[in-house]
């Protein structure tokens, strides 16, 4: 694992998803039996993530990082946080599972809130499709999880954001930003930023340059519409991350309503098998 530039941490795979597990998911107070039911998925999600992603920084000498382009990995949480107890027992009661499919371990991608309505790896950043994850309504009680946003930027910061990317700079003006195609989900797949040239734009990439300069918590989710207001760009959606894989606002939901920890997993990647690792 490497914690920041030139460090280099070797982990336990035990330990790495007890710290692992509680940094990707903080509990909010509430049933503490709940909570500990959610570290088990979360726990389940990071030890079968980290061994189907070793590797993935090989080429810089090891194989994770530690922030949210692999898995936020925050050992000082244990020490800090009032769920370590719960988080450790998660992991015991889970320990050496993994969710495996066609022989090795899946992608267990996830994310915080999918707006009532997952997305494929596909929709979200093209590449191979994944049998497991797939785009599907979040129904039921988990309904009333998901939560919704509005976000205004002024016409001038957002022009000096997208202008900061090559994918996204439209030079001196911009005119107007069109949704020009959704995915299954609902989701922007493709945007038209109008201006002094005009640019077509991946929904995810768009996002992932507002979220570079404004915050993940600016526009949270690619699930959204948008207008012009005056000298403002006005953005309403729903959900947070990319949508892909397990959704835990709906997965916490889920557990509330009486859901053990095997059924969300099923739920959220079907037709993967939970057993021990190799």
């Amino acid at each position: 694992i490497a914690q920041q530039r030139n460090a280099v941490r070797t982990v336990g795979v035990e330990d790495y998803v007890r710290a692992a597990a509680i940094s990707e998911f903080a509990p909010p107070s509430g049933d503490p039996h709940v909570m500990e039911q959610m570290l088990e998925v979360q726990a389940v999600i990071a030890r079968t993530y980290a061994l189907s992603n070793r590797g993935r920084h090989a080429r810089q000498g090891f194989d994770l990082c530690s922030t949210t382009h692999c898995q936020l990995y925050e050992p000082s949480r244990l020490k800090t946080s009032r769920w370590a107890e719960a988080a450790d027992i998660a992991v015991r009661q889970t320990a050496g599972a993994v969710l495996w499919h066609d022989g090795a371990p899946a992608v267990t991608l996830f994310h915080a809130d999918c707006g009532g309505h997952t997305s494929t790896s596909v929709n979200a950043w093209g590449g191979t499709p994944r049998p497991y994850l797939l785009a599907v309504r979040d129904e039921g009680h988990e309904t009333s999880a998901h939560a919704r946003w509005t976000y205004s930027v002024t016409t001038a910061n957002i022009l000096a954001a997208i202008n900061a990317d090559a994918r996204t700079r439209v030079g001196k003006r911009l005119d107007g930003i069109s949704i020009t195609e959704r995915d299954t989900s609902g989701r922007v797949a493709s945007i038209l930023l109008s201006g002094s040239r005009d640019r077509q734009v991946r929904g995810e990439d768009f996002r992932a340059v507002l979220s570079r300069e404004f915050g993940p918590r600016a526009v949270r989710s690619t699930l959204f519409e948008v207008r012009r207001e005056g000298k403002d760009f006005v953005f309403e959606g729903r959900g947070f991350g990319h949508g892909v894989g397990l959704c835990q606002a709906g997965a916490l939901a889920r557990i509330q309503s009486g859901a053990k920890p095997v059924d969300v997993l099923q739920r959220y990647y079907p037709g993967t098998t939970l057993r021990a690792a190799n």
